[in-house]
């Protein structure tokens, strides 16, 4: 049995906010099943733009968001802020 999510979902991951906007299932030449996931992460007041995953599992998904929040916090704490919005 598959696991099935219908969006918008708000998950939280390594103390930010994850909005889950979009999933939309593909193929590649190979036939393998695909997601793109369209989302946005929310950390410390300041919000991310909407970006997309390539990813074929929940798991990859976990990873990448993990990697991408990753990559916000330390732009956010170096100062660099200019990638991304204050949110409200």
């Amino acid at each position: 049995m598959s696991k099935v999510i219908v969006p918008p979902v708000v998950v939280e991951i390594d103390g930010a906010k994850v909005y889950i906007l979009e999933v939309t299932p593909h193929s590649w030449v190979d036939k393998k099943k695909h997601y793109i996931v369209s989302c946005l992460v929310e950390w410390n007041g300041w919000r991310s733009h909407v970006f997309q995953l390539d990813v074929t599992s929940n798991r990859e998904l976990k990873a990448k968001l993990k990697t991408e929040i990753a990559k916000m916090k330390l732009a956010i704490l170096s100062g660099n802020t200019h990638f991304f919005t204050k949110a409200k």
